[in-house]
This record gives structure tokens, C-alpha cells and sequence, in this order.
């Protein structure tokens, strides 16, 4: 079996913690993500605990963990403000899937850009993915019955599950190894 499926793809599976971690400190710190200005400053606040998982899970070295943690909570940040500031507090299952497929295609950007950038082959691909396994991850979430009118910035566990193990395939089928992901800088 190829190092990278042990050494990367299980840790970032594990990552999912990063979710309601990230969730639950947005919460704290800007309130339900009802308004522009906490819908801000909460993906900025749950992209960064969720891009820290992420990062961690991949190994990374402290610039390009910087990178992926910045790019991950800047790119939560827009995409909450800019669904929040067109739709209003996140509601419904429909709105919810929206604030996915913009959040994900956001963080594929960013995260695609240092995948690139490591010579990763077909990392646009990575923005298809992500935008995909976010809005599959509100779907779950909104699906098992958890509230979305509390103003969440990102899903919950069950979704977070659902959504790392989608791009968990994904990144075992679009990096070739784990020095590939050192090259990350």
C-alpha cells in the first residue's frame, strides 16, 4: 500500500475534528453567522481551526501550514459573508447546500492554488471536489436534523465526516506521495 494512503489519508480523515472544534469557537467568538460582519469573522475563525486539522493531518512544514490555515479561514470568511449578505442567515437545507458549493469552491481555490504550486498533477481538480463534499456535508447535517438556524458557520460532525472522506479519495487519487506534499512551501 502506498505511504501516502497510511501516512496522510487516515490523519486526514481524523481531521474532521476540526470541524465542530472550529464551529464551536466561532459560536464563542462572533455569535450565530446572521449578520455580514459575524459571518466574517466566524468562517474566519472555523476556517482556521479546520484548515490547522487539515494542515496538521498533511504534514505540513510551519510556512505552508500557514499558508493552508490563512487560505482555508480567508477563503470560509468570503464565502460565509458573501452567502450570508445575498440570502440572510442560513435557514434551509437548499441555502445551506448554496453556502457549501460557494465555501467549498472558495477553499478549493486556496488550497488548489498550494497544491499547484507543489506541481500536484490535476490539482484543479481539487476545486471541483471540495465545493462538492462541502455542500454533501450540509446536506448530511441538515438531513440528520441539526438545526441550521442557530447561525453555524460550517456543518457538523456527521457532514464533516461525509465531506473528509470525499476529499480524503481525492487526495489519495491526486497526490502521488507524500514528498509531493512536502513541496508545499
Amino acid at each position: 500500500m502506498d505511504r501516502l494512503r497510511t501516512s496522510v489519508v487516515l490523519p486526514w480523515i481524523l481531521a474532521v475534528i476540526g470541524f465542530p472544534i472550529g464551529g464551536f469557537l466561532a459560536q464563542q467568538v462572533a455569535g450565530p453567522a446572521a449578520t455580514v460582519p459575524a459571518a466574517l469573522m466566524s468562517g474566519l475563525v472555523a476556517g482556521a481551526a479546520i484548515g490547522f486539522a487539515q494542515a496538521s493531518a498533511l504534514g505540513l512544514r510551519p510556512l505552508a501550514m500557514a499558508s493552508w490555515v490563512g487560505g482555508t479561514a480567508a477563503a470560509l470568511a468570503v464565502a460565509l459573508g458573501l452567502v450570508t449578505g445575498a440570502i440572510g442567515q442560513i435557514e434551509t437545507t437548499t441555502e445551506a447546500m448554496v453556502l457549501g458549493v460557494v465555501s467549498g469552491a472558495l477553499i478549493g481555490v486556496a488550497q488548489g492554488a498550494l497544491l499547484m504550486r507543489a506541481g500536484v498533477p490535476n490539482a484543479l481538480a481539487w476545486i471541483a471536489v471540495t465545493a462538492v463534499a462541502w455542500a454533501v456535508g450540509w446536506l448530511i447535517t441538515a438531513s440528520v436534523g441539526v438545526a441550521l438556524a442557530p447561525g453555524w458557520p460550517v456543518y457538523g460532525l456527521s457532514g464533516a465526516v461525509v465531506s473528509q472522506v470525499i476529499t480524503g479519495i481525492a487526495l489519495w487519487r491526486l497526490v502521488p506521495s507524500r514528498d509531493r506534499l512536502r513541496a508545499i512551501a
